[in-house]
């Protein structure tokens, strides 16, 4: 008889001592809906090729249809695992106009990494611009959502900017990105 208080009195603080339940066991969402979102860094390319944060003045980058891009670089420091979408947007930060949209898949595996950076950079077309969008000398606002193959965003990040036509862009730069 004397073994049955003992138990209750383990149990009881076994209980207490795990406190209370996770409130998002799946680590998916909160309590209101919304949901968990990892940092998702935005980055360029320096001189040597490496990463470099995504701000201050970037020089667009000539394609080879005749247009012009910004290379960009993601990482995502919590890692993930299978076919990842990142999904950019970009606009004209003063009044929100679109500039880009797009989307890149990568495979991270089958198994979770704990960290990963793009292994080559995204060529985010900004150029020729919508008609009437001007993009020479404005900060354009970066933002980019990684999402699982079931659509759930797993990490978000933005950026922003200043797009410069640069010594690659010339007098065709200058005309195509003033929308």
């Amino acid at each position: 008889m004397r073994l049955r208080p003992a138990l209750l009195m383990a149990a009881i603080a076994t209980v207490a001592a795990c406190g209370p339940p996770n409130p998002n066991p799946d680590g998916g969402t909160l309590p209101d809906g919304g949901e968990l979102v990892a940092a998702l860094e935005l980055g360029t390319t320096d001189s040597m090729g490496g990463f470099v944060s995504l701000t201050g003045d970037v020089n667009a980058t000539p394609g080879s249809q005749g247009g012009f891009h910004i290379n960009v670089l993601y990482k995502l420091p919590e890692g993930g695992v299978g076919n990842v979408t990142f999904e950019h947007r970009v606009v004209r930060a003063a009044d929100d106009k679109l500039v880009s949209l797009g989307s890149r898949e990568w495979d991270l595996g089958l198994f979770k990494v704990n960290s990963w950076a793009s292994p080559n950079p995204v060529n985010v077309f900004i150029c020729p611009t919508p008609v009437g969008i001007d993009v020479i000398g404005k900060e354009l606002l970066f933002t980019v959502k990684a999402k699982d193959s079931n659509g759930r965003t797993l990490a978000s990040g933005s950026a922003r900017a200043t797009f410069r036509c640069g010594p690659n862009g010339g007098a065709f730069c200058d005309s195509i990105c003033k929308g």
